[in-house]
């Protein structure tokens, strides 16, 4: 929720047509071509889905009967595997692991009485992972998960320290604060890395998904010339960043864990790691004197979970170091507490509701003059 617009942007560069926001999704058209570079190079979405059908659902008979008339030995074989997420809004229904469950059988069926035979189910990387989308009035879009696993998946993240961000969500921040890697940046409390890693992939133009593997791969019509093409391309519009990026942290063992994390997609050398407090803390330069200050986008303790103990005392001191360390630089602090935020003591130019999770967060803009604005 609130990437939308810039999910919308994304996927406009890439080429896409008829692009239309709704609520958590965007809808457009365009080919495989586009389908393979959505999955690879869209730093916003979860999931890039297909449509196969849309139809009515009244109730259980009727959702089963129409999910048989799809043809669906052109999207699996009968020794394939499939499975099914289901996102239920309707209250006609009962919960989404019966819908997986009615929308398994009607597959399963329809392939028992046309062959004798069947597809398995599996969660486990499945040859054909599918959608089912039912709207609060009953209206039903099953489509093909052309991602596999969520995109949020860059392939970098394993161990990580408590409360990581979600990639996807760290990378929408970043965008939100307009950051592409033409002026210097900071996060001062990095944390497992996941902003910084973001940020590193944003300013060397690295495609999110270079590091993994996608659900179409395994499709009947894949184009693996295509594919190859589209990640050549990706590869080769690759660059060195030409401003620093620095995350730092206390805690040195939540560091290690980033380091790690930074070197699974070739960027560890990009990043300087270091470990010190927000307060202490050297702001980085640029690497020329025609851009001064930077951008610092940071996810600092909400206190909900993770025990900092004076949290008020912590945000009042965030917004002290901003003044004192930070001129010239664009400020952005993410956090679902809002008593803990009015301590920062600083005027706001924006504010942006986001969700992180469950938690209803806001990522507040601070611009940081030299002296008097």
């Amino acid at each position: 929720m609130g990437l939308e617009d810039i999910l919308a942007s994304e996927l406009k560069v890439l080429g896409a047509k008829d692009i239309e926001t709704g609520i958590r999704m965007v809808s457009c058209q365009g080919d495989m071509k586009l389908v393979y570079r959505a999955n690879l190079e869209l730093r916003t979405a979860l999931r890039v889905l297909l449509p196969i059908d849309k139809f009515m659902a009244h109730n259980e008979k009727g959702l089963y009967t129409m999910l048989r008339e799809t043809d669906w030995s052109k999207f699996v074989g009968k020794d394939g595997s499939i499975w099914i997420d289901v996102v239920n809004q309707s209250d006609r229904f009962r919960n989404s692991q019966f819908l997986a469950q009615l929308t398994k059988d009607a597959i399963v069926d329809q392939f028992r009485d046309k062959t004798g035979d069947r597809p398995n189910v599996s969660k486990d990387n499945p040859e054909l992972r599918l959608n089912l989308h039912i709207g609060k009035k009953g209206h039903a879009v099953i489509s093909a998960d052309s991602s596999g696993e969520g995109l949020h998946r860059r392939g970098y993240r394993g161990r990580t320290g408590a409360a990581p961000l979600n990639e996807v969500l760290a990378a929408g921040l970043l965008m939100l604060a307009e950051y592409d890697g033409s002026v210097p940046f900071v996060d001062p409390m990095c944390g497992s890395g996941t902003i910084a890693c973001e940020a590193a992939m944003i300013a060397a133009n690295h495609a999110p998904g270079l590091h993994r593997k996608f659900g179409f791969q395994q499709w009947p019509d894949f184009d693996a010339e295509l594919f190859s093409d589209v990640r050549q391309a990706a590869l080769d519009r690759k660059i060195r960043p030409a401003h620093p990026i620095v995350a730092a942290d206390r805690d040195g063992l939540s560091l290690q864990l980033a380091k790690i994390a930074a070197d699974r997609i070739g960027l560890n050398a990009a990043i300087s790691w270091v470990e010190s407090d927000f307060q202490t803390l050297e702001p980085p330069k640029a690497n020329s004197e025609d851009t001064p200050g930077g951008v610092l986008v940071t996810n600092p303790p909400y206190d909900l979970r993770l025990k900092t103990g004076d949290i008020d005392g912590l945000y009042k001191e965030i917004g002290d170091t901003l003044k004192k360390r930070y001129d010239n630089y664009a400020a952005f602090l993410f956090s679902a507490n809002r008593d803990a935020l009015k301590n920062v003591g600083l005027r706001t130019s924006r504010k942006i509701i986001l969700m992180n999770g469950q938690l209803e967060a806001r990522l507040q803009k601070y611009e940081m003059y030299l002296g008097k604005k």
